[in-house]
């Protein structure tokens, strides 16, 4: 009788997985004979998995644990239809059976607490040397070479730890990572920057007098301090090294959320080079980098301040000095071979204000203003007209500028006669008769 245990061991065996890999499948195995308590998979059809995914979700599991056992079952169930070890059915039940889960909360972090974390560990390093005492995180220097290697290469976890000795090539300022310590299993290089070079020279120079060999594992902290006993260094390790400085710093910091923080600061440099980033990292393809990389909405908000200009969606912008006096607005740019300078990328926006494409500035005549005042007005709007019709790369909005004229006559309390439209080509006005508003 086929079993869920069976169709899992048969594919483990099938596949090259890291031990890590191995027992994902075998936990997801488990949870499903949980709560089926069969031992025959003819019993489970999708209606059943359904049952089995509203069960769970009501009882508090998470909806990417659930992805995490549906998936991975999903790959065992295929695994055994297309191999022939189930002869019942064709149908995979586990298939279309995942569940949208919520946004993750941010992966990065920010740059004043990496260096902020970096300046504690570097007074640690002083402090070991000058005291001769243990300090806080010891030996200090180690854990500040595993954070810059975390920090400069983005590294995971589980590669640092499979770095052997002879993995360094320092005359080609290289490191390489072995495939078998990779979700991809390929092995890959990385490169050995300024900043890192330092940190890696002294613990190969502390390896060396120890008398490391070849194969002996680089990044352990056990080798090279009187306080740890342990055979090799292991991931609770480097954890608690982290736990410290996310108590200390405030922000909580991980190894993998260094991989995160690297993927989105490499796309905002100017190259912004995906392929460059995917290799880094050592992803398979650019679907999974582009997970590690998050928004950065200073550059899309710039994005679409430059968009808004090359338009002529933004026609003017008014400049405010620090005492909060508005100055003259400013001509934008206006049309893509404009010969106007455009604004710089605005970083904060300023407080929405109310004004029209093209402003022109008109003194509200009062009734006994008479009819001289008013043709002064408009002889002055007119002119104003002119000169923004000679500095700008197309014509001003008319219509805008006649509706703005006429609602100030309106506003004093004199009617208006007649007024007729001024041309595009003359931008003048023809003839106007003016005559007072009945009450």
């Amino acid at each position: 009788m086929t079993t869920p245990s069976n169709l899992t061991e048969e594919y483990i065996f099938a596949h090259d997985l890291r031990p890590a890999s191995a027992k994902i499948y075998r936990a997801s195995t488990k949870a499903l004979l949980k709560h089926f308590r069969t031992a025959s998979v003819e019993e489970i059809d999708h209606r059943a998995v359904l049952t089995w995914r509203k069960k769970v979700l009501e009882n508090g599991l998470s909806k990417r644990s659930w992805n995490t056992y549906s998936n991975h079952l999903r790959t065992v169930w295929g695994y055994a239809i297309e191999h022939g070890l189930m002869t019942h059915t064709k149908i995979n039940p586990f298939k279309k059976t995942s569940v949208i889960p919520p946004k993750r909360a941010s992966k990065t972090i920010n740059g004043d607490a990496i260096q902020r974390a970096r300046n504690w560990l570097i007074s640690l390093v002083g402090q070991e040397r000058c005291t001769h005492e243990r300090s806080q995180i010891t030996p200090a220097w180690f854990w500040l070479s595993v954070f810059e290697m975390f920090y400069y290469t983005g590294i995971r976890l589980n590669a640092l730890l499979c770095l052997r000795y002879k993995d360094i090539d320092w005359d080609s300022q290289m490191i390489l990572v072995r495939g078998e310590t990779e979700k991809t299993h390929r092995e890959f290089f990385l490169p050995i920057m300024e900043g890192l070079a330092p940190h890696l020279s002294r613990i190969l120079g502390e390896a060396e007098k120890i008398g490391f060999s070849p194969d002996d594992q680089l990044f352990n902290v056990n080798r090279f301090s009187r306080h740890f006993h342990g055979k090799e260094m292991n991931i609770d390790q480097v954890e608690s090294m982290y736990g410290k400085l996310t108590d200390k710093i405030g922000v909580r910091m991980t190894p993998h959320r260094f991989r995160h923080t690297l993927a989105t600061d490499l796309m905002k440099q100017p190259e912004r080079n995906i392929h460059l980033t995917k290799s880094l990292l050592n992803h398979s393809n650019l679907a999974t980098t582009m997970n590690y990389i998050e928004a950065d909405y200073d550059h899309m908000r710039a994005v679409l301040h430059e968009r808004s200009l090359a338009q002529g969606a933004l026609s003017r912008v008014r400049r405010v000095d620090p005492s909060g006096t508005p100055s003259a607005p400013l001509p934008a740019k206006i049309g893509v071979h404009s010969q106007e300078t455009a604004q710089p990328e605005p970083k904060k926006l300023p407080a929405p204000q109310q004004s029209s494409s093209t402003e022109v500035s008109i003194d509200r005549p009062t009734k006994s203003t008479g009819r001289g005042a008013l043709q002064r007005a408009l002889e002055l709007a007119s002119a104003q007209l002119h000169r923004e019709s000679t500095t700008c790369s197309m014509d001003p909005p008319v219509d805008q500028v006649e509706q703005s004229l006429l609602l100030t006559l309106m506003a004093s309390g004199l009617g208006v006669g007649t007024f007729r439209k001024r041309t595009s080509t003359e931008h003048s006005m023809r003839s106007s008769s003016f005559s007072r508003a009945s009450p």
